[in-house]
């Protein structure tokens, strides 16, 4: 994995010259069609079956967050939504109108295994300055 150095500053200090710290540098972006064209080469599956069933995981998969479930996908990790929203002085006055719908957000914590894994075995090299 690349990083790159990038200097940060303390906002509120203007005298700050700042500090260099390590910065993600990501590839591109792997989606649906990467999986389904590495899937279908390493097994027996069509594309098409493996589009289909990766297309039936996602409507099982927003079924259930709707509904209050939390997913695990083994090896991969857990999503389930959150939110934020007003208090109230009395359990009986809080209601849904309550909840900040803008804050409503699908979170995801990684498997212990999947961290695991990318601390053993993730390689860093910095790219170079241009």
């Amino acid at each position: 994995m690349f990083y790159k150095a990038n200097l940060f500053k303390n906002p509120m200090n203007k005298d700050d010259t700042g500090k260099y710290f390590p910065f993600p540098v990501y590839e591109k972006t792997i989606g649906l069609n990467d999986f389904v064209d590495e899937i279908s080469h390493s097994t027996s599956l069509t594309s098409t079956d493996v589009r289909a069933t990766i297309y039936e995981i996602i409507e099982i998969f927003h079924k259930y967050l709707v509904r209050g479930h939390k997913v695990k996908l083994d090896g991969i990790g857990t999503f389930k939504v959150s939110f934020k929203g007003d208090g109230s002085d009395k359990p009986e006055d809080l209601t849904s109108s309550n909840i900040d719908r803008s804050t409503v957000r699908v979170t995801f914590v990684a498997d212990v295994s999947l961290n695991q894994e990318m601390k053993n075995e993730v390689s860093f090299s910095k790219i170079s300055e241009k």
